[in-house]
């Protein structure tokens, strides 16, 4: 994979953990809502959707960190923190790096482009360029 192949494959697995971060965060806050005002219904309901999502979101985190995508931070990161606070800024880091190394490979692309520009410049100037019309010599002897 490319560079630009790869950013994209960080990108979009990134989005895949937001989206699971925050309706875990929302299920999370939900769920404590509800503990504290005492209702147990909400809480039997809630309960088993955020341990769910929760076990997704690790799933994720790890696969990700299985395929080489992140490192094993990310995860532990998950798991330490019950999921979405983990996910969302482990998400903003890894988002955060993608951007500097994104930048950093356009950059040099950059300057490659310049230095090969340049380079095509100087060696042209002091070099014409062939003409673009055939000589064709003729060969027929001239009457004497």
């Amino acid at each position: 994979m490319t560079s630009i192949q790869q950013t994209k494959h960080i990108r979009r697995r990134l989005r895949i953990v937001r989206v699971f971060a925050l309706i875990d965060l929302v299920l999370l806050l939900a769920l404590v809502s509800a503990a504290l005002t005492g209702q147990r219904e909400m809480v039997q309901i809630l309960g088993p959707l955020h341990g769910i999502n929760f076990l997704l979101l690790l799933v994720i985190v790890g696969v990700g960190a299985i395929d080489g995508v992140w490192e094993w931070w990310f995860p532990v990161a998950v798991l330490l923190t019950a999921g979405p606070p983990g996910a969302l800024v482990g998400e903003w880091i890894i988002n955060r790096r993608v951007r500097t190394q994104k930048a950093l490979i356009h950059d040099a692309v950059s300057d490659k482009t310049a230095v090969v520009a340049a380079e095509r410049e100087t060696s042209t100037s002091s070099v014409p360029f062939p003409s673009t019309k055939v000589h064709v010599r003729d060969e027929r002897k001239e009457p004497v």
